[in-house]
């Protein structure tokens, strides 16, 4: 089982959201690490490095650290500002 890290903002951003959501995000790192990726809206970032998971109206910014496999979680939340 593979790690995942979640900065400080992206854990508020998780207290603050519905618990559902907020539990479906945790799942779905969580199969990222695990190299579990079928069926999750997951993109590579054009801008800049890092891939972008969708989920409702909700994304969530994220890198794939290399070496062993761990997930470091850099920002949740609305679509219209986590982009910024």
């Amino acid at each position: 089982m593979s790690r995942v890290k979640y900065k400080k903002q992206a854990i508020k951003a998780l207290l603050k959201m519905p618990r559902p959501l907020a539990d479906r995000f945790r799942q779905a790192f969580q199969r990222i690490a695990d190299d579990e990726t079928r069926g999750l809206d997951l993109k590579k970032l054009q801008a800049t490095e890092g891939l972008r998971l969708r989920i409702g109206s909700y994304r969530a910014i994220l890198e794939i650290m290399d070496g062993d496999v761990r997930v470091l979680v850099l920002d949740i939340g609305p679509r219209g500002g986590v982009y910024k």
